[in-house]
């Protein structure tokens, strides 16, 4: 039994594919009070026709290995793309996101209180096969699903780490850059504290 199961793994190490790449996870903010405050009919409804217009506004070529309830984990393997592309990318899925919302909000007669934010990180990691499914390993893949889960007040925004911001040389020690759609695009910079995760606010130009 030992003795295939490693035959196996070597036969897969040498097809195994390593490659830099960039991880977005768009993530709907308000999720988890919205499901506990409506059926689970209509919930399920309204958070299907909201990743599907996500999905749809997939312009830039990105691969899906998962959809985890409220986010979509996209990738894509290949350069880095410039800041100004992950921007575009993201207003076109907030633009066709804020349009559903309001078509669904016209039809329940109330607001939803929901909104969309998205995480981004590049790096090296690699991509497996389970049955149908596409699976994603590495470093990149875990920072980014640690992003989500931040101190951020916003709830409409791109948080970027330093790997994909374009740093001058005394910037190249921030770990986290935070375009901010509640304050009017205001840059920020985050960095670990003693405390957790502390927030300055900067304009990058």
């Amino acid at each position: 039994m030992m003795e295939q199961l490693y035959k196996r793994y070597l036969k897969e190490s040498k097809a195994i594919r390593v490659e830099d790449g960039i991880v977005m996870i768009p993530d709907i903010s308000g999720y988890t009070k919205f499901v506990n405050s409506i059926c689970i009919e209509a919930g399920r409804y309204i958070i299907r026709e909201l990743l599907s217009v996500i999905l749809e506004a997939n312009s830039t070529g990105l691969e899906v290995s998962e959809i985890e309830g409220d986010a979509i984990l996209f990738y894509k393997f290949g350069p880095k793309p410039s800041v100004e592309a992950i921007v575009r990318q993201y207003e076109e899925m907030l633009s066709a996101f804020n349009a559903k919302l309001c078509e669904i909000e016209d039809i329940v007669g109330h607001r939803l209180n929901l909104s969309l934010k998205l995480i981004a990180h590049y790096g090296s990691f690699s991509e497996y096969t389970i049955g149908a499914f596409k699976k994603l390993y590495g470093e990149p893949v875990v920072r980014a699903h640690a992003l989500l889960k931040n101190n951020v007040e916003s709830n409409t925004y791109i948080l970027l780490t330093g790997s994909l911001a374009t740093l001058q040389a005394e910037e190249q020690s921030r770990d986290c850059f935070l375009i901010d759609y509640d304050q009017q695009n205001i840059y920020t910079h985050h960095k670990k504290t003693k405390h957790g995760t502390g927030c300055q606010t900067s304009i990058l130009t």
